[in-house]
């Protein structure tokens, strides 16, 4: 699964994207890759993009094992734009195991209404310079 991320320490987002095929072992090694990255913080709200998600090849106890490792704090917004009922499926199954509760991640279908309930501007662009991390199958690295 290919994936990035880039953090907006001035914002207080981490903007993070997926796409291709999505599996247990990526999504859950990328957590631990944000947790320990030293510019994140637990409080950040975090904006994901699934929009570009092929296909999911995710079980039930790869979410629960992800929604345990998840470096957000309880009170971060979180929120993902999905591009199709599978992922939007997925994402809500995420949402019911954590811990924290529904609230905390909003699972929206346009990028407008994600940041709006972030918090942030309609019109608030995608951080243009490169990401700050990217894994691509088994290739990851920091830029």
């Amino acid at each position: 699964m290919p994936a990035s991320y880039s953090i907006d320490a001035r914002l207080g987002v981490v903007f993070s994207r997926r796409w291709g095929v999505v599996t247990n072992e990526e999504l859950i090694a990328n957590a631990r890759v944000l947790a320990r990255d030293p510019r994140f913080r637990p409080t950040f709200r975090q904006l994901a993009d699934l929009r570009h998600v092929e296909s999911l090849a995710v079980t039930a106890a790869g979410i629960r094992e992800l929604a345990q490792l998840n470096p957000f704090s309880k009170e971060a917004r979180r929120a993902g734009v999905v591009g199709s009922d599978v992922s939007f499926g997925v994402l809500r199954m995420y949402q019911s195991s954590l811990s924290a509760g529904a609230e905390d991640i909003l699972v929206a279908h346009t990028m407008a209404e994600a940041l709006k309930w972030l918090g942030l501007d309609p019109s608030t662009p995608w951080p243009a310079e490169s990401a700050d991390f990217v894994s691509e199958g088994t290739e990851t690295r920091r830029c």
